[in-house]
């Protein structure tokens, strides 16, 4: 039976108590990786990324996690059931690869939805980019009064975070293993060994949503930066073409 992804999107409220909806369930195993994203489309980028770090770090599952909200963003190119029709196209026969849709933008507030989805001796792993990274240390402090959860400080947040999760930080161009220790050298309320260090080619990192989308306006082939799947769903849809 196809999925009925805007009944979905509807169950998700937003506003309420943070949650998960699971779209597509891959086995179970201690060790869970999330990435969260916006899929705005889905590219290889993001297929390497979640492939290499469920390889280096041993990971059973890993959740590709879209989000009702955005942190930063609030107009996309196309609709979060477009988005989620192409994640489901991409992840289709990646056994290891599970599909969910978050209430909420914030790890901290993620954190709760998915101690209810999963089980409480489950090693979670956060699965993150350089740039996404530094907004998850929130130096100017520009996110704590919009958790859900309420907390006394930025310090109190990250602690409550990291005391719940380990962050994979992949590297990006210019930003590679010491500038994430310096980063977090900087910063006592997160400790060392809660953060790992994932090599990226630079190569792969500039296969990015902005390019495929810029790509797509400027009436310029997308082969080689999405999935098959994915290029024909935007295709057949005329995504990202005005």
């Amino acid at each position: 039976m196809p999925l009925d992804l805007a009944k979905i999107i509807e169950r998700v409220n937003a506003t309420g108590p943070p949650r998960i909806e699971l779209i597509k369930r891959g086995p179970k195993g201690d060790r869970l990786g999330v990435f969260a994203s916006s899929f705005n489309p889905p590219t290889i980028a993001h297929v390497q990324l979640i492939q290499r770090a469920a390889e280096a770090f041993s990971l059973d599952e890993i959740l590709a996690l879209a989000g009702k909200t955005n942190a930063d963003k609030l107009d996309y190119e196309c609709s979060l059931e477009d988005r989620l029709a192409m994640l489901t196209l991409t992840f289709a026969d990646e056994p290891r690869v599970s599909i969910g849709l978050s209430s909420h933008a914030f790890y901290v507030d993620m954190i709760d939805a998915l101690e209810l989805a999963y089980p409480a001796q489950t090693d979670l792993h956060f699965i993150v980019g350089f740039d996404t990274f530094e907004r998850v240390l929130d130096a100017k402090d520009r996110y704590t009064r919009r958790y859900c959860r309420e907390f006394r400080g930025r310090t109190e947040a990250l602690e409550h975070l990291f005391a719940r999760s380990r962050f994979i930080v992949a590297g990006r161009a210019g930003a590679g293993f010491h500038s994430v220790r310096l980063l977090v050298e900087r910063e006592p309320a997160v400790p060392p060994d809660r953060v790992i260090y994932l090599d990226f080619p630079a190569d792969l990192g500039e296969l990015s949503a902005t390019e495929v989308r810029k790509r797509r306006r400027a009436v310029r082939p997308i082969t080689g930066l999405v999935p098959a799947t994915v290029e024909e769903y935007i295709q057949e849809h005329g995504l990202y073409a005005t």
